[in-house]
């Protein structure tokens, strides 16, 4: 037991300020031993610290602003102590020593002098009490004397006050002491919640051997047994092999039948009838701990899962019963597989799908599976969009083709973007449970997309254009890329001073639309988006050389480059010198270089020069290369955040810039190669061609010279008459077939007559200063409450909520986290997260279902009022609280089963 100075104790009671309207201070000093009456003896003779004493009373002095009585209290002489007390010595401070046990104060003739006193007791158990901060120091002197082992260290001592601030029953006492010795460090840790997941964790790491030395030295072991019985149900051994199995599977299974008691139909042995609540609010609580608890709790929940055959057990559920627990980590994984395998086998579970994703997103275990929720979710926009287009692809003119790809059917490609980019994140994950339906999944997948709509899309799309390609070599009503120059770019620039062309290689139509939505997000950005048809073949040189000033392009037979009016434009310092012939303060550099120079040196570029035209590589310098083919939508996804970060840096640079990104060309890619029936050869063609790729070819042809008619039924043929320098004529293979090279890359090309490489993309993008009247600020998507009752039965329970914004331009998505407090701002319930991230423009598909467990050991009040509380994750304010009322007959406590 940690060493206790009495007399120092006793000083220091004497030594504190005087309560308000009190003359003097009376000391009642209870020895129910009589351990200490040679040291009061001292006292009487000799005072505090050697002061000296004179018939008992140490004179004022010092410390001491008044003297000091030294009186005791024995039989024989209580009236003579009382009268003394009351009327002999009303001046002096007294301690009063009475060699008995503070009891009851019926018969006692000091009973009024016990009633105003200070009290205290030598014994070191109630002065451990004391230093403990107990408010009913006879109540735990017995479990303090059980216990004395525990409390001999000062460190423990110390723990314990942290974790138990004011004991007042044996329970306090022992909950303490268990939070102590498990290592907790705060009030917090004084719960069921921390002791059960602290001895799960020391079965989990330790064993029961090492549980039964951590508490058997305190003899607490007992202590724990019995309060996890109470507290869960739970009365079997806690040091035996099995224990961790049999306990875990009884808290876990108790609280998932709390959830939902049919879906643990046939587990009613491992189920405490009455503990529901309370191994709910344990395991709620568990979950919302740091990383490495969770990864305790995932690894015996796993335990639990393969003990009891739950993923059997979950499969023959409906969806609706699965959708109610979220215990396990498995539930996740055997939605996940059912819906993927449905998808795989051609099912229509797209509704099933969306209310998975939209019910697990906000619970336990969503983020150790968010990649394989990002491939369901992804799979489910393909087959959405196949339904959509379930009659195929049926359009008569090519505008109309082009307009349906850029206002709809590029959709077709983020989606397959998305799953191959979660597909790359799940190998990392690997989670054997759902890998098999991974795997069939995404076979289907790849056939959906590279068999069903790149093939039926860019059929119609080139049946729909392939008479204008031979007329005149483009598709009419469309922007072309060679008219960039002195038609888009005008529009776009307007009046401003500084133009900022930012081009980035093999930037596909749809990943610019992820840009455009992010530069949206950005506060006063303005962005319009629109599209152009490039130059055939959609290849870099002929890509950068539209793009530049120019009044004819022509190609070099011998050299096989482009010219943009006799200039080169191969580097970039050659695109610089067709920029500076037309505008003579151009500049032309890489996006990186750009990026090197220093803030004064960049502010100054753009100061000076009325254009600039910055080339940025990621796309293409992955997707060219055997090593990085792979890598490509990985590549896309780096582009989206550089070309923001580089636009938002033009912008602080130059505040008044426009700015406006586009492409040289896009591409086609598939996670998996053609099949070798699809490939082309070169033997396919006539002799000597000028330009030859994988997916485009360029010949020199004489105006009296025709083309086969295989060739033209195997081919696309396009007009070139515009490059000048002799007649030219391109040919594409239909589809997404293309020609079979030695080395190289066979899963991204470019250079066709797809709608997915010749579709580049234009945004500009300017950014407003506040003062504008054009200004538009940004906003985040908000929530309300749409259940209209506001009085709360049940222990759990469920609300509606709206997202009443859609999540797209200036209205940014947000996270909330909801719960319910008390009007003191207590939690009563868990903690909830909420995603306001839905796009769509129906108010009925962004309205959210969650659901509440309110937690055990609170006094609930009909009476009282209580608020629903949303706080917004990123900043921790509070938006808005939704008064409500809770009504519970039968609310469970925190003393159930004492």
């Amino acid at each position: 037991m940690p060493k206790i100075d009495v007399m120092e104790e006793l000083k220091q009671r004497f030594l504190q300020p005087l309560p308000d309207f009190q003359a003097r201070r009376v000391v009642t000093w209870h020895d129910a031993e009589s351990e200490f009456a040679e040291r009061f003896e001292g006292l009487s003779r000799e005072g505090f610290d050697g002061a000296g004493a004179v018939d008992g009373v140490m004179p004022a002095g010092g410390d001491f602003a008044r003297p000091v009585r030294f009186v005791e209290a024995r039989d024989g002489v209580m009236f003579e102590v009382k009268r003394m007390i009351a009327r002999g010595d009303t001046t002096s401070d007294i301690l009063l020593y009475r060699p008995c046990a503070r009891g009851s104060l019926e018969g006692d003739w000091l009973a009024d002098v016990e009633l105003y006193a200070d009290h205290f007791q030598a014994d070191y158990l109630s002065l451990l009490a004391d230093q403990l901060g107990a408010t009913n120091p006879e109540a735990v002197r017995e479990v303090l004397g059980e216990h004395k082992v525990f409390f001999l260290a000062k460190d423990r001592v110390r723990r314990f006050s942290a974790c138990m601030t004011a004991p007042a029953t044996k329970e306090d006492i022992e909950l303490g002491m268990l939070a102590a010795t498990f290592g907790g460090a705060s009030p917090d840790d004084a719960s069921a919640s921390f002791i059960l997941r602290s001895t799960c964790a020391e079965l989990l790491h330790g064993g029961p051997d090492a549980l039964s030395k951590l508490l058997d030295r305190y003899e607490a072991l007992g202590c724990l047994s019995s309060f996890i019985a109470r507290r869960t149900g739970f009365a079997e051994p806690l040091t035996e092999r099995d224990s961790l199995e049999h306990l875990a599977a009884h808290v876990l299974l108790t609280a998932a039948s709390y959830q939902n008691p049919a879906a643990m139909h046939g587990l009613e042995s491992h189920i405490a009838a009455g503990y529901e609540p309370y191994c709910m609010t344990a395991v709620r609580e568990w979950m919302q701990q740091g990383k490495d608890a969770t990864a305790d709790l995932f690894e015996i929940c796993s335990i639990v899962e393969d003990s009891c055959g739950l993923r059997t057990r979950l499969k023959e559920l409906s969806l609706e019963s699965s959708l109610q627990v979220d215990i396990f980590p498995c539930v996740n994984e055997v939605l996940v597989a059912g819906l993927l395998e449905s998808f795989a086998q051609g099912a229509d579970r797209v509704a099933d799908a969306r209310e998975v994703l939209e019910a697990r997103r906000g619970l336990a275990w969503y983020g150790r599976l968010d990649c394989y929720f990002d491939i369901l979710s992804a799979i489910t926009d393909m087959r959405a969009f196949q339904q959509e287009h379930a009659s195929g692809f049926h359009v008569a003119y090519a505008k109309d083709a082009w307009d349906a790809y850029t206002q709809n059917w590029w959709r077709m490609d983020a989606a397959y973007r998305h799953l191959c980019c979660a597909y790359e994140r799940c190998k990392l994950e690997g989670v054997e449970a759902l890998e098999a339906a991974v795997h069939a999944a995404m076979k289907w997948a790849e056939g959906l997309y590279r068999n069903w709509y790149l093939v039926q899309s860019n059929a119609c799309w080139t049946s729909a254009a392939s008479a204008q390609w031979r007329d005149c070599g483009y598709v009419e009503g469309a922007d072309r890329q060679d008219e960039f120059y002195w038609k888009t770019l005008p529009a776009h620039a307007g009046a401003a001073k500084t133009c900022v062309v930012l081009i980035s290689d093999a930037l596909r139509y749809e990943v610019a639309q992820e840009v455009a939505q992010a530069l949206e997000r950005e506060r006063g950005g303005s962005v319009v988006s629109g599209s152009m048809q490039a130059l055939f073949p959609s290849i870099t040189e002929m890509g950068m050389a539209a793009l530049l000033p120019h009044q004819g392009l022509t190609l070099d037979w011998d050299a096989a480059t482009v010219a943009a009016d006799g200039m080169p434009t191969a580097s970039t310092p050659q695109r610089e010198a067709v920029l500076q012939k037309v505008e003579p303060t151009a500049r032309a550099m890489r996006a990186e270089a750009y990026l090197e120079l220093s803030a004064p040196e960049r502010r100054a570029l753009l100061k000076e020069s009325k254009l600039v035209y910055l080339y940025h590589n990621k796309i293409d310098a992955a997707g060219e290369k055997m090593a990085t083919e792979s890598d490509v939508f990985k590549a896309c996804e780096d582009t989206v955040e550089e070309l923001v970060s580089i636009t938002r840096r033009v912008c602080l640079d130059a505040s008044s810039a426009r700015v406006v990104i586009t492409a040289d060309h896009g591409f086609l890619y598939t996670a998996q190669e053609l099949e070798e029936h699809q490939f082309l050869i070169k033997a396919d063609l006539p002799d000597d061609p000028f330009l030859f790729g994988k997916r485009h070819v360029v010949l020199k042809h004489g105006e009296d010279t025709a083309l086969p008619d295989d060739i033209r039924e195997q081919f696309i043929v396009m007009n070139m008459d515009g490059l000048g320098l002799g007649r030219y004529v391109g040919l594409s293979p239909r589809e997404t077939m293309h020609f079979k090279r030695p080395g190289g890359t066979h899963r991204y090309v470019h250079g066709g007559a797809s709608l997915q490489e010749l579709c580049v993309p234009v945004i500009g993008y300017r950014r407003l200063s506040a003062s504008s009247k054009e200004f538009e600020d940004t906003q985040k998507a908000t929530l309300r409450v749409l259940s209209e009752s506001r009085r709360i039965t049940s222990m759990l329970f469920g609300v509606s909520l709206l997202q009443n914004e859609a999540a797209c331009g200036k209205t940014l998505p947000c996270s909330y986290e909801l719960s319910m407090t008390d009007a003191s701002g207590n939690a009563v319930s868990d903690v909830v997260t909420v995603a306001a991230d839905r796009q769509s423009e129906n108010p009925q598909e962004r309205v959210t279902k969650i659901r509440f467990s309110l937690k055990t050991g609170c006094a609930f009040s009909s009476k009282e009022p209580y608020f629903l509380v949303a706080r917004d994750v990123q900043t921790g304010a509070i938006v808005w609280r939704e008064e409500y009322k809770i009504d519970i007959a039968f609310a469970p406590g925190v003393d159930f089963g004492f």
